[in-house]
């Protein structure tokens, strides 16, 4: 065990740093790999030897990818805690029983380095407070963006920048589920298995593909930004799960993609948090981003907007995180972390009568023409900027519009009274529009 001592200098054993595991899955496998690989490197970097001393694993039999020896293994997590360990690299996942446990690690005076985006989502403000209670570091880089760098990043822009807006790709396994659908023209539903049987996506996809992952991880990075961010339950949050080929066919022939956007900005009301599809042209820096990879895009007031790219998830990328984030720690002394808040009633997210909108309409009763619509629209004093009409052989008609001045009554009007489905996306502009 360590402490800090008064010219804070870590206190540890001498050459060696004793490492715990809470987790071996593909993350915890991917940390012992890349401390092995990296172990002279680390040496010489940190003036010790990182060596793991005990992993919590549900079944301590089971084969497994790297080995251990038996003796470091256990399922009980009373041995981890008894134990002489440094440091605590938490890759179990969930909040229970993880948060218990990364209590009582911290209250023993761990210092904790953690990829769960959930917990400190849900159970972050207290994690944050007991930690600086306690003088250990709490430290979570691969949290966010897997192996982008993008929490150290924007540590040393808030020093001098103030950062106005964050947007970005936060999640890998959406932005290839996307990708695929409009490259091989796919249903959602033929690609989510492409997807499962690849890896990329849970047996059970729903935290990513309705857009919980990404909502953990922005609030994350809003907490980094603005000191503060919004009760999970009053972020804008939808999913990809009912988007159809049909909708991101029409949006590339109007010269768009959709992209699950996460997206945190300060407003005179304060800071708004969202996480939606939404429409973006084809030349914005996020367009280009594909399949499993993440981006996260910045607005500073003295940099202007810079872009970081890099794969999101998977054993290595975030592994490299992890172990970074370990070795920062070794050699920096403690220092407070500023408090998390929660912020209720925030922004309102209202509709915004003069921002552009993508709304995809398809039906096939009589009164579902082009042309009726398009005279609905003007009556209604909605701009159309661009349109593109599909036709199938079973007179079905497909449009994409791209309006100004759409709003939700608008829409409901398009369902009641000409038959048709409406969906409308936001969209997001680019500096050459």
């Amino acid at each position: 065990m360590f402490g800090t001592t008064t010219d804070g200098v870590n206190e540890m054993s001498t050459g060696v740093v004793r490492v715990g595991l809470l987790g071996l899955g593909t993350v915890g496998g991917g940390v012992i790999k890349t401390i092995r690989s990296q172990q002279e490197k680390l040496a010489s970097r940190l003036g010790k030897r990182i060596e793991i001393v005990k992993a919590l694993v549900r079944d301590s039999e089971k084969e497994r990818a790297v080995y251990l020896d038996r003796s470091v293994l256990t399922t009980d997590f009373e041995d981890v805690l008894k134990s002489d360990v440094d440091i605590i690299v938490e890759v179990m996942g969930g909040v229970e029983p993880t948060y218990d446990y990364v209590r009582a690690l911290i209250e023993k005076g761990c210092h904790v380095v953690t990829a769960n985006k959930e917990l400190l989502a849900k159970r972050g403000t207290e994690l944050v407070d007991l930690a600086n209670r306690h003088q250990v570091h709490l430290a979570y880089e691969a949290s966010v963006a897997g192996g982008i760098p993008i929490l150290g990043v924007l540590r040393q822009f808030l020093r001098t920048n103030d950062i106005s807006g964050v947007r970005g790709i936060l999640n890998g396994t959406t932005n290839f589920i996307l990708t695929k659908m409009e490259q091989e023209q796919l249903s959602y539903q033929e690609v989510l298995k492409q997807a499962q049987e690849l890896g990329y996506a849970e047996a059970d996809p729903r935290s990513d593909v309705e857009g919980f992952d990404a909502m953990y991880k922005l609030y994350i990075l809003a907490q980094l930004v603005y000191g503060e961010s919004l009760p999970l339950a009053e972020v804008n949050r939808k999913g990809i799960a009912d988007l159809t080929a049909g909708q991101i066919r029409i949006a590339s022939e109007l010269g768009y993609r959709i992209k699950l956007i996460a997206q945190a900005e300060q407003t005179g009301e304060g800071i708004r948090l969202s996480v939606e599809p939404t429409m973006l042209p084809l030349s914005h820096p996020l367009a280009q981003i594909q399949d499993a990879f993440n981006a996260v895009q910045l607005s500073g007031n003295i940099v202007g907007d810079l872009l970081f790219t890099g794969r999101g998830a998977g054993e290595l990328p975030t592994a490299s995180a992890v172990v970074e984030d370990l070795a920062y720690l070794l050699t920096q002394p403690f220092t407070p972390h500023p408090a998390w808040r929660e912020r209720e009633g925030g922004a309102e997210t209202t509709q915004e009568t003069e921002a552009k909108s993508f709304c995809y309409v398809e039906g096939t009763g009589p009164a579902a023409t082009p042309d009726r619509v398009l005279q609905f629209l003007r009556l209604a004093g909605v701009e159309v900027h661009k349109l593109k009409v599909q036709f199938d052989l079973g007179g079905v008609l497909r449009a994409g519009l791209i309006t100004t001045g759409l709003t939700d009554e608008h829409s409901d009007l398009l369902r009641s009274d000409f038959g048709l489905q409406v969906r409308c996306f936001p969209l997001l502009g680019s500096s050459a529009e």
